[in-house]
């Protein structure tokens, strides 16, 4: 294919590399004269982008209002959009309801607008490979075939690639770039880590650890997500009862005769070490302050508050989480276990590798007990920060989802792997 850079950065300069190297004809789009790429040629943007088959954008995201339309007119040729949208305060300027691709969509005149390569970074485009794994490359966008055609070029260097079938899965994969910087750079993990997906082998089998410390656990609901949790942390010798309203639903009695005890809600969170909340959002907070408010307690929030066309209540400049700690002041709120399906937490083990399941607090010591519970269960448990990173957890239930139709199955788990 023809492909022009439009930016000579080192994000443009590392994709432009490794696409001349499988055999591409690439040109770089800037006002500068020198290819960054022994073979590669410069022109001005608009040049580049009219003599190309693939456009790929790869400059700040400051400048994409004036680049963009200036690229001129883009009919039938594919667009990546590898910006991510952060502004002032390093945090993401769209959110739930729109994204940066969104918007360059917009800008843009007759293209085909395809989200990539925004979410890891340019250490794994020069090299996405860790040990048997390749780096899981999200590719989002409203047309079928340019869709195909940039997870053929994500494959050709080294991407694990899985297309979706809309741009506006760039509402997560933005976020999910985010928590790539957060983890990186922030939290201490380094530039070597990367996101990878795994899918289920018949030999794999669940974590039957015993925990160095047993925890008293109360979880509010026995739906897929609270009782996943609940068998897990049974299976590991953790003392667990469930909160219901309906002690003789099947599925609570299904968890009693594995050894769980039960309660009312106003008596759910006594004598516990933690609370677990695993009920439709929109009743956490009556729930929350019918067990009395849960001053002092550990509570994990799993919920996700999604709406009419599977969209996030909330976005860059909140989350649900965030929204329980204001309405449950003396809680000590904890974001984990939302991030993938049910069959994650019954068994976090995909081709001998462990799901990572992120966790997210203000309050360290609250954080690090849940790390320990989910550790127990064999998931590869990794601190996210402070609560505000659950703004970047939550669009990943979405994604995760998403991935699940796009495939075909829920037996599958992503990773941070670790170079």
């Amino acid at each position: 294919m023809r492909i022009a850079i439009i930016g000579t950065g080192q994000v443009g300069t590392t994709l432009g590399r490794a696409w001349a190297n499988v055999g591409h004809e690439v040109v770089f789009g800037s006002r500068g004269s020198t290819s960054p790429v022994v073979g590669s040629s410069v022109d001005t943007p608009a040049a580049a982008a009219a003599w190309a088959d693939v456009v790929v954008l790869t400059i700040p995201w400051a400048a994409a209002s004036q680049v963009v339309p200036a690229l001129g007119d883009l009919q039938g040729k594919v667009l990546i959009d590898v910006t991510n949208p952060i502004g002032p305060g390093f945090v993401l300027t769209h959110g739930h309801d729109g994204s940066g691709a969104e918007q360059v969509a917009a800008l843009a005149t007759n293209a085909r607008v395809v989200k990539a390569f925004n979410s890891t970074g340019l250490e794994n485009m020069a090299n996405p490979q860790y040990g048997p794994h390749r780096i899981f490359m999200p590719v989002a966008g409203d047309d079928g075939d340019a869709v195909s055609k940039v997870v053929q070029l994500a494959e050709q260097i080294g991407f694990d690639a899985y297309g979706f079938d809309s741009l506006r899965r760039a509402r997560e994969t933005e976020p999910l770039a985010m928590l790539w910087i957060k983890l990186a750079l922030a939290w201490g993990n380094g530039r070597n880590i990367g996101f990878a997906v795994s899918r289920r082998l018949e030999r794999d089998a669940p974590s039957s650890a015993r925990p160095s410390k047993r925890q008293r656990i109360a979880i509010v609901g026995s739906g897929n997500i609270g009782g996943a949790l609940a068998r897990a942390w049974l299976r590991t010798g953790h003392d667990v009862r469930i909160v219901t309203r309906d002690a003789n639903a099947t599925g609570v009695k299904a968890l009693v005769a594995l050894g769980a005890t039960t309660s009312g809600i106003a008596q759910g969170a006594d004598q516990r070490d933690v609370i677990v909340l695993a009920i439709p959002a929109g009743a956490v907070v009556e729930v929350a302050q019918a067990m009395g408010g849960l001053e002092g307690q550990v509570v994990v929030d799993c919920t996700n508050a999604i709406g009419k066309g599977f969209t996030l209540t909330y976005g860059h400049t909140t989350s649900s989480s965030e929204q329980l700690a204001k309405a449950l002041p003396g809680a000590r709120i904890v974001r984990s276990f939302n991030q993938q399906g049910a069959e994650v937490l019954v068994n976090p083990v995909f081709a001998g590798t462990r799901a990572t399941n992120f966790v997210a607090a203000d309050d360290d010591d609250a954080r690090n007990s849940v790390l320990e519970l989910a550790a127990d269960v064999g998931l590869d448990a990794v601190p996210a920060g402070p609560l505000a990173s659950a703004r970047y957890l939550e669009p990943m239930t979405v994604l995760w989802v998403s991935l699940s139709k796009a495939i075909g199955t829920r037996q599958f788990g992503w990773s941070l792997v670790r170079r």
